[in-house]
């Protein structure tokens, strides 16, 4: 029988709106995170490589070397993964910074 007054239920293509506006709106937000990432680099023409935190702030990226040396130092490696556990678990980059900074002496 059709019902005049509608249904109190959702309809299904209702629930896919719903969901693709749910989407759109984490996507949304997070293109406007900042995103930050452990990095090696080799300075100069050398063979040996070293840890660097990579952040983007706007359009610009910018780095910071992590001390505790080459990427064969116990001490450097360390301290990239505990960096890249902090990252993975979603902490704001005023954190990462902040670590980074305590890490290099600062």
């Amino acid at each position: 029988m059709f019902d005049i007054f509608g249904s109190l239920t959702d309809n299904v293509s209702d629930v896919q709106t719903k969901k693709q506006q749910a989407i759109q709106k984490y996507l949304n937000r997070a293109s406007k995170e900042t995103t930050a990432c452990i990095t090696t680099y080799s300075p100069g023409r050398r063979k040996t490589e070293y840890y660097r935190l990579s952040y983007r702030v706007g359009r610009k990226v910018k780095h910071i070397h992590l001390r505790g040396g080459s990427t064969i130092a116990e001490l450097a490696t360390y301290r990239a993964s505990v960096l890249q556990a902090m990252i993975n678990r979603g902490a704001e980059l005023s954190e990462v910074l902040a670590a980074v900074a305590t890490f290099n002496g600062h």
